[in-house]
């Protein structure tokens, strides 16, 4: 399983976005060899703020629907945040209060895969290196 993250999402989605080309070709290289693809509903929600402030919305819609049908057909897996799930984010949040720019979707991503057993993470963004829990950065 690969934990996709909002900006192999963004990166996947926009055409102009300077990771545009690599990430498309490690989204096909992924699904060839059937990856299964986990994200969240936190995830899903900063991607549709992005996306819409982005793309026009007819791409935005179509783009984000994309990810729901795979959803519902069991190609991807969205994981919903339960209370408890929270309240571990906001402890992290606390522990690594010396590391601001991370942002707390990210923390809940953290949660998540650490409750699923995910070490792969599919993204740029550096942030999941630097709290040191066992995270691979994708591609």
């Amino acid at each position: 399983m690969i934990f996709v993250d909002t900006w192999a999402w963004v990166a996947l989605a926009l055409k102009r976005d300077q990771h545009h080309r690599r990430v498309l070709m490690e989204h096909a290289r992924f699904r060839k060899a059937a990856r299964r693809y986990v994200t969240s509903g936190f995830v899903l929600s900063e991607l549709i703020a992005h996306l819409y402030t982005t793309l026009t919305a007819d791409q935005a819609k179509r783009f984000i629907n994309s990810i729901l049908s795979a959803v519902d057909s069991g190609e991807y897996e969205l994981v919903h945040i339960s209370p408890q799930q929270f309240r571990r984010a906001w402890e992290l949040r606390q522990k690594y209060h010396d590391k601001p720019d991370i942002s707390f979707v990210d923390f809940t991503s953290m949660v998540v895969m650490q409750d699923l057993g995910i070490t792969e993470v599919f993204t740029g963004d550096a942030h999941f290196a630097h709290v040191n829990l066992g995270f691979r950065l994708l591609p």
